[in-house]
């Protein structure tokens, strides 16, 4: 248990109906009855309804709170939540006056990482809960909550299990070398070795897939001038974020929003249209939309159905072929037989779409295509299975499917119970990095280091 009272706004700053101040540590309980008279005695987990008051009597606020009891608490020490109006002077006041009666403000991650010391939470599920404060979708907070729960810890739990009771059988062999027993078979061991390696490939098979959940998707929409980008944009979008109009050259700098589709998040970026560089600022706008297309997921490239593919749009597309991309015939709604625009189509029939942002048409099967084309390789796995690992996990993971590999072919040579004892046990360490059993201090400072104040 820590020896120190942290106090810290567990929810966003800012005006609000209310706001939650979390109190945690030894003095929490006491800290509160300063301000509350009589909390020491209060039942835990009850809302009280009591006004607050400075230790000049000066009343902060008429709040509720509620007092919770290590280690039946988030943290697993005791602790205070108190549910103020959500004025920033009155949190500041409350604030101030638990940190003058004994609290310091909390660092961030602090609470979460209170919760991993004390047993309450494994690694795993403590970045879950960073998951989840940051998840924009339903299947994001679906897999953050599978995590949470111990979804991808039991996995590895029952990894480490099967290999700790095969390595307790090895290293018996190792100090009863003497006595005339088999403690293990290689042929077990094998089978064990084979079936954990193929259940940890399994999972890895997730992380990428967890990259793109957690961090997004870059879309940028590119092609000749006047095809029509920014108003797909805006009707991508549902709102009129880049300014339209018929005068060529209007986008000059490369804009970005954000869109869901399939549960992922999508970073959308309308560039400046393709063309001859009639001055500096245009060129500069070109360059610029050629270097966020460079590094893009996808690319949307856009031509007008009525001008179809000019040779500048052929030479343009053709930069872009070693790109993952789509090809979007758009304003097809002011060509007749628009639906027929994509004849002859470069990229072919399965990489071209008609659409036409003003009516709308086209727009959802355009949508179809944007997930197919990123996501749906790795999609059905995490709807299916609500794992999704990231990098850091991923690494540990891939320590231990290497140390299981080197264990195989120690097997193979008949190698002495000794080398298969350190290889099992690198094995087990690197699982552990993923739930925390063996997680290093700088780790666990980097995780923590990236949650939000008062979480």
């Amino acid at each position: 248990m820590h020896g120190d009272t942290i106090v810290a706004l567990s929810t966003p700053p800012g005006s609000s109906g209310i706001a939650v101040i979390r109190i945690s540590g030894p003095d929490a309980i006491g800290i509160l009855d300063t301000m509350a008279p009589g909390a020491r005695a209060w039942k835990p987990r009850t809302l009280h309804n009591r006004v607050l008051r400075d230790t000049g009597g000066e009343m902060l606020d008429d709040v509720v709170a509620a007092v919770f009891h290590g280690p039946n608490s988030y943290t697993g020490e005791d602790a205070a939540e108190i549910s103020c109006h959500g004025s920033m002077q009155i949190v500041s006041a409350i604030i101030e006056e638990s940190i003058g009666v004994g609290a310091r403000l909390a660092e961030p991650g602090e609470f979460t990482r209170r919760a991993y010391l004390s047993g309450k939470l494994d690694l795993a599920q403590a970045e879950a809960v960073a998951d989840l404060i940051a998840s924009e979708t339903r299947l994001q907070s679906q897999v953050a909550l599978e995590h949470l729960g111990g979804g991808l810890s039991k996995r590895i739990t029952a990894i480490e299990e099967r290999l700790r009771a095969k390595l307790a059988l090895v290293e018996a062999s190792i100090d009863f070398s003497e006595e005339d027993i088999e403690a293990y078979t290689m042929a077990d061991l094998v089978a064990v070795s084979d079936e954990t390696r193929r259940e940890i490939s399994e999972l890895l098979e997730s992380e990428v897939a967890g990259g793109k959940l957690r961090h997004g998707m870059r879309i940028t929409i590119t092609g000749p001038r006047n095809a029509g980008k920014s108003s797909l944009y805006n009707a991508l979008l549902g709102e009129e974020r880049a300014i339209v109009s018929p005068l060529p050259g209007t986008t000059r700098d490369v804009l970005r929003e954000r869109i869901h589709i399939g549960g992922f998040t999508y970073y959308l970026e309308d560039t400046a249209g393709l063309a001859e560089a009639g001055c500096e600022i245009e060129s500069e706008g070109m360059r610029r939309g050629r270097e966020a297309a460079s590094a893009a997921d996808l690319i949307l490239f856009v031509v007008d159905a009525g001008e179809g593919w000019t040779c500048g749009a052929l030479e343009e597309l053709e930069s872009h072929a070693d790109r993952n991309r789509l090809l979007v015939v758009n304003k097809t709604d002011l060509v007749p037989g628009g639906g027929e625009a994509a004849a002859g189509s470069p990229a072919g029939e399965l990489r071209t779409v008609t659409v036409s942002a003003v009516s709308g048409e086209g727009l959802g099967r355009l949508r179809e295509k944007i997930f197919e084309f990123t996501a749906n390789g790795e999609v059905s796995g995490v709807s299916r299975e609500r794992i999704a690992l990231n990098i850091r996990q991923g690494m540990a993971l891939r320590r231990a499917e290497e140390a299981l590999e080197r264990l195989g072919r120690e097997l193979g040579m008949n190698s002495p119970a000794e080398i298969l004892s350190l290889e099992i046990r690198e094995a087990l360490d690197a699982c552990g990095e993923v739930t925390g059993r063996s997680a290093a201090e700088d780790i666990l400072e980097e995780i923590f280091s990236n949650f939000c104040i008062g979480k």
